[in-house]
């Protein structure tokens, strides 16, 4: 998957699938999955010449890949899908009165785990996986993205600027999957606190290992957690909502302070940062106001 959090972000892309020729390019290979570049020409009637510069502009924006296969005569080059999807934030503006953060995934004040955990680096794991005691080290505060089972992950919340105005909702976004163990039989499961008032328990989407998530870098191997799905969690005058779902009767008025969020469960959990899963977002956490205030 490839995600823009701005449309103005999208504009080759856009680009790119905005002529006919490239539309039917597109559908001929996902007609077949895969295709040689001489078999696609010959389908859309069109010579070798006036496909390149077509094929070439798809594979530019990474809708598209190339690689050469042994063929009959020599190798072939051959075109298949690089993305399955797309996802574009059209409508990506806050509220005039609103303050939003983002709160890289390893930059936890407190964190504890069961067994299996790990934090994932650029190029390797930081120090060794199922070792909880990493998660102590400094370095876990440049991880991609991390896992841990049966343990909880504490994060301080930016303090907002608007100290004496009215806050109306309090929303959290992430992607996040469950953690599977040996021997499970139930859905994971993840509950939410605000200092020490627990917001509500959700349930958590599986663990995704079926292809490689859509930023992981090149050595991240398809035995571990790939990606997982983008969440929002909010907080307002009605009650506590996963994904629009009330899951609590949890106001904003129970919260005493916003001084630190914890994601807490039994069964675990993987949480992907911006450069690890399917969406380039760390955690965010924004902040609403009144209009009236």
């Amino acid at each position: 998957m490839k995600h823009f959090s701005a449309l103005k972000d999208a504009y080759s892309l856009c680009e790119a699938i905005g002529s006919q020729v490239r539309m039917d390019i597109l559908s001929e290979i996902l007609e077949h999955r895969s295709i040689t570049l001489s078999d696609l020409a010959r389908n859309l009637h069109l010579t070798n010449g006036a496909l390149t510069p077509h094929v070439k502009k798809l594979e530019s924006v990474g809708l598209i890949r190339i690689s050469e296969e042994p063929g009959k005569r020599g190798t072939a080059k051959v075109c298949a899908i690089a993305l399955d999807k797309i996802l574009i934030d059209v409508a990506s503006f806050l509220p005039e009165k609103s303050h939003s953060f983002t709160i890289p995934v390893g930059q936890y004040r407190n964190a504890s785990s069961g067994r299996r955990c790990a934090l994932v680096g650029a190029h390797g794991f930081i120090g060794e996986t199922d070792d909880p005691r990493y998660f102590t080290y400094p370095e876990h505060a440049d991880c991609l993205g991390l896992w841990l089972s049966g343990g909880s992950l504490t994060y301080t919340l930016p303090t907002p600027p608007h100290a004496q105005t009215v806050i109306s909702e309090i929303r959290f976004h992430f992607e996040i999957s469950a953690v599977a163990t040996l021997g499970d039989t139930l859905s994971g499961r993840i509950s939410f606190y605000i200092g020490d008032t627990m917001l509500g328990s959700a349930t958590l989407p599986d663990e995704n290992r079926d292809r490689r998530g859509a930023l992981n870098p090149d050595w991240f191997d398809t035995v571990y957690p790939q990606y997982g799905s983008l969440k929002t969690l909010s907080v307002n005058s009605r009650g506590c909502f996963w994904d629009g779902i009330k899951i609590s009767e949890i106001t904003l008025a129970a919260l005493k302070e916003l001084k630190t969020f914890t994601l807490a469960s039994n069964s675990g959990f993987a949480l992907f940062g911006k450069n690890l899963g399917d969406y380039s977002i760390d955690l965010g956490y924004t902040v609403e106001y009144d209009e009236g205030c």
